[in-house]
């Protein structure tokens, strides 16, 4: 895998009440085009050691995030409109959530560009809140 790509990836996320902000910038691999395509990195977490996440987007509607880590596995399918329910393995134990994307608006090719996605999360149909990212992907210089 080649990290020629530099991913600016900024969070915000509002659960039960709770606000926080997370900026992570780091290498990236890119391939595909416009549509459809797979963005891999791999971020360093205090918490839970390094992670490996890859992003696919398909027909620029349709996001799934799989997350692999020292302590925590995640997997996220999201697609406007619909509820998905996503699996967490983390050190505390392994728990279900629900899922559903309100905005997906992907503008991505290999030359770079953005992809926004927000969605609302629940516990057996019990409103958690709602997270947002906003990825900006440029070529290395």
């Amino acid at each position: 895998m080649q990290l020629d790509y530099i991913v600016n990836i900024d969070t915000k996320q509002k659960i039960e009440g709770e606000e926080e902000n997370l900026q992570i910038i780091t290498h990236a691999s890119f391939n595909g085009n416009k549509d459809d395509y797979t963005i891999i990195y791999t971020e360093q977490n205090n918490e839970n050691g390094e992670s490996k996440t890859e992003l696919r987007c398909e027909n620029g509607e349709k996001i799934t995030v799989v997350r692999f880590g020292d302590e925590m596995t995640t997997h996220l399918i999201l697609e406007k409109g619909r509820r998905h329910i996503s699996c967490h393995n983390t050190p505390f134990g392994t728990f279900s959530m629900g899922i559903t994307a309100l905005e997906i608006d992907s503008d991505m090719d290999e030359k770079g560009g953005t992809l926004h996605f927000r969605y609302a999360t629940d516990i057996e149909n019990n409103p958690l809140g709602e997270i947002v990212f906003d990825f900006t992907l440029k070529p290395k210089k």
